[in-house]
């Protein structure tokens, strides 16, 4: 029993001996309690402004003049393109819905591209983290103690706390194992997989070198922000600081003494969030996404935080918070109203980050720190059903943007949050009016569009200039979304040892272009996908809460029928219709594609077998794939080392550390 630890049994209060604890799926091993006021928040009674803290600067402010007005010189340049690819002998009105919804499509994408080059120029130079993180500067020492969070729900009890050995012993690396304790705080419900919880946590407990606890709740009411907030009204006076993950996140000790030192060197700020590396990708479908998120993920997340600054958003996890803030500020409440959008708070840490600005605490982004890493959904099929769950809590963000007392730039990051899903419908929408427009539109028209009638063109029926919009039109829509792909490539190309660790520039510009192919037939599947969740959502069929399958290595074709079946119905019988229109089957082709191909893309992308076979032959390699970091073959062992013919032509492989090989 541990000095800040005693034993007890949830039904009677009364302590137990070790020896039982492993049998009664409600006996756990809880510290002390230390009490820490977490009042519920009233929303909507605010008086005056967001608090200030330091900044931002004049630099700052500079920055985000810079992004937004590039955004709407590039937003505009692609929407008045695409005005005059249609405005041949006026505009109809089914044109005019459709260039009015195509603005905020045009600007949305404006924006992630100007981000992105914003990122791109702060990393050729050697930047500078706006916080003081830097992983080339001695080991610091923090002072404040910190509870490591880790919430479950019916989780892999031995891959979770396979994750946690591995950060255990990372903090005792560093020698700060005194400073950190790590808290396992469970919603399961499942009685196999809490037993399996308390079984693998008293292994743990006699092998940690830091202090250890679980706790299980009887009644799991508001779901993870519920579960964190329970922690910190028990135990939170304990900790100057929680750095909250979730089941499959995994960080370095490097890393977490890194922020818990930025947290004490920095006492106005209330939160740092990293960006988290995509590992262990085994499926097609994850390992585009693993190599996508390496690629190009830094540019835009650079980016962001460069003009973020310290009013930038939580992503739920791998991210360190300042207790006594989240305790003042986050107490979340009810929401009031019918579903969707009355009930508990659904996608709770955006509306924290915005509460916590709203205190007067900074909300920073750490972005060149490394260590700190997750997993993806291994296949389309979980990706949409986590998506429908952040779609709720999107939609549910619409009536808190205009909460008083926000700053403009916390309602923004809402805003962003809530058009993420939006422009799937709007998308759809326009699509839809486009489409009929172009079947209705004469003859002459039509032929403004056929860049192949060169008998039309000889008799001087094609306006040039309105082929010439075309031209822009593509070039420019082609810029904004595939731009900041090619810029974290060209990115990886000016550094010969990142590039090494992608495998040379062939298997960089194979994934690149791979990657592209995918993505741009995924994202018609996924407008419908969203679109559909939206209709439901707002129609009150809100969905529950479900553990997330992180194993599935395929999906059966019965399976992907039921899900996406009605997608690839659709597009077959619009590509039949359309068969009688030669120029709106090609207008629309890459579209249809996407649409005909959802079944058979959802079983490859969800192909294990088929995943591991192009990770063989080096397709998406990443550096953290072929050199394992040590904490990653700690917690994933053999399933993480590059295969043999990685190594094929290198001087000699690098021999594992004796603690490496016990943990492979």
């Amino acid at each position: 029993m541990t000095e800040r630890g005693a034993f007890f049994d949830l039904a009677t209060s009364t302590p137990v001996a070790f020896e039982t604890v492993i049998a009664p799926r409600d006996r756990v091993e809880i510290p002390t309690e230390a009490p820490l006021a977490m009042p519920v928040q009233p929303l909507g009674f605010w008086q005056g402004a967001a608090r200030a803290v330091r900044g931002p600067g004049s630099e700052t402010v500079m920055r985000r003049w810079v992004i937004f007005i590039a955004t709407a010189i590039m937003g505009a340049a692609g929407w008045k393109a695409t005005f005059d690819t249609v405005a041949l002998g006026g505009v109809t009105r089914l044109e005019a819905v459709c260039l009015t919804l195509l603005a905020p499509l045009f600007l949305a994408l404006a924006l992630w591209f100007v981000t992105a080059v914003a990122g791109f120029v702060v990393l050729l130079r050697t930047p500078k983290d706006p916080l003081g993180i830097d992983s080339s500067k001695p080991m610091p020492k923090p002072r404040a103690r910190t509870a490591i969070l880790m919430p479950v729900y019916n989780e892999d009890a031995q891959a979770v706390f396979a994750r946690l050995r591995a950060m255990d012993a990372s903090i005792a690396e560093t020698g700060a194992s005194r400073a950190f304790d790590i808290f396992i705080i469970s919603d399961t419900r499942d009685a196999a997989v809490a037993l399996a919880e308390q079984a693998c946590f008293a292994r743990f407990r006699r092998e940690a070198s830091s202090h250890v606890f679980y706790r299980r709740r009887a009644d799991n009411a508001g779901r993870k922000a519920g579960n964190v907030a329970d922690w910190v009204a028990r135990w939170g006076g304990d900790y100057e600081h929680m750095l909250v993950l979730d089941a499959d996140s995994l960080m370095t000790g490097d890393a977490m003494v890194r922020l818990a030192d930025a947290m004490e060197r920095h006492p106005g700020v209330g939160l740092i969030q990293t960006m988290p590396t995509i590992i262990n990708g085994q499926t097609i479908f994850a390992r585009t996404l693993q190599f996508a998120t390496k690629l190009y993920g830094r540019v835009a997340w650079t980016g962001l935080a460069w003009w973020s600054g310290s009013e930038s958003s939580f992503w739920g996890h791998n991210a360190i918070i300042r207790t006594k803030a989240f305790a003042q500020t986050c107490g979340l409440p009810s929401l009031n109203g019918p579903k969707p959008f009355g009930g508990e708070v659904m996608s709770h840490d955006a509306l924290e980050s915005a509460l916590l600005r709203r205190g007067g605490w900074a909300v920073h982004l750490a972005p060149y720190l490394e260590g700190s890493y997750e997993e993806s959904p291994s296949n389309l099929l979980d990706f949409a059903t986590r998506d429908r769950r952040w779609c709720r809590g999107n939609v549910q963000h619409v009536p808190l943007i205009g909460l008083p007392g926000l700053h403009w730039m916390s309602r923004l990051h809402l805003v962003i949050g809530v058009l993420s899903y939006a422009l799937s419908p709007i998308w759809f929408v326009a699509l839809s009016a486009g489409v009929i427009s172009r079947a209705l539109m004469p003859e002459v028209k039509k032929a403004a569009f056929t860049m192949a009638d060169l008998q039309a063109a000889a008799h001087a029926l094609i306006d040039w200039r309105e082929i010439q919009a075309t031209a822009w039109a593509m070039i420019i829509t082609f810029v904004l979304l595939f731009g900041p792909k090619i810029l974290g490539a060209t990115l990886i190309f000016m550094r010969k040892h990142e590039l090494k660790g992608f495998g040379g520039r062939r298997r960089v510009v194979a994934g690149l272009g791979v990657e592209m192919l995918l993505s741009a037939l995924v994202a018609p599947m996924l407008m419908f996908t969203q679109t559909r969740a939206v209709v439901e959502i707002l129609a009150g069929r809100v969905g529950g809460w479900s553990a997330q399958r992180r194993d599935a290595d395929k999906v059966a074709f019965k399976e992907a029928c039921a899900a996406m079946g009605w997608i690839s119905a659709t597009g077959l019988v619009l590509a039949g219709l359309f068969w009688f229109t030669p120029d709106l089957l090609t207008a629309t082709a890459p579209i249809l594609a996407g649409l005909i191909l959802a079944v058979p893309l959802t079983m490859l992308g969800a192909s294990k077998a088929a995943g591991l076979a192009i990770k063989a032959n080096g397709l998406f390699m990443t550096p953290d794939e072929r050199t394992p970091p040590a904490i990653v073959r700690a917690a994933l062992g053999p399933v993480c080392e590059p295969p043999v013919r990685w190594n094929v032509g290198k001087a000699k492989a690098p021999a594992l550390a004796p603690a490496e090989q016990t943990a492979a």
